[in-house]
């Protein structure tokens, strides 16, 4: 009775181990993620185009990957390195490779070191507010 009852504190202080090491690795992941130094802004329109300012804001030297797709193909990608970057992008409807203006645009920022992304969702026909900035998707 006595060495079944060592055996299950044995078993339940492992299972409680593991899951405790298992939701630290998890936090520190997302963590890592959420400390990418990088955010996307609308700043308005041209000739019914939006445009869109893609910042940087690390303080060191590091390299990024910034890919832009729709639901069919790439259209854009560009390997940056610097620090505190600032990029404008503009994305011409009948560019969009035959998708409509409702489609949505997907631009996947990669820090090539660390291997974080951060993914910002945008429909380019979609009205918004000037000067908004946009919500990443971790």
């Amino acid at each position: 009775m006595k060495n079944s009852m060592i055996n299950l504190r044995t078993l339940v202080v492992a299972t409680i181990a593991l899951f405790s090491v298992s939701f630290a690795s998890a936090t520190s992941l997302e963590d890592g993620a959420n400390n990418l130094p990088v955010n996307l802004k609308y700043l308005g329109a041209n000739n019914n185009s939006p445009i869109f300012q893609l910042s940087f804001t690390n303080t060191d030297i590091e390299q990024f990957e910034i890919t832009v797709t729709d639901k069919y193909n790439t259209i854009y990608t560009e390997t940056v390195k610097g620090k505190g970057l600032v990029r404008k992008y503009q994305f011409v409807s009948n560019e969009l490779n035959g998708s409509s203006a409702d489609d949505e645009l997907v631009v996947e920022i990669k820090n090539t070191t660390t291997k974080s992304v951060v993914t910002y969702k945008i429909h380019p026909g979609a009205p918004a507010n000037k000067e908004t900035e946009l919500v990443a998707s971790l």
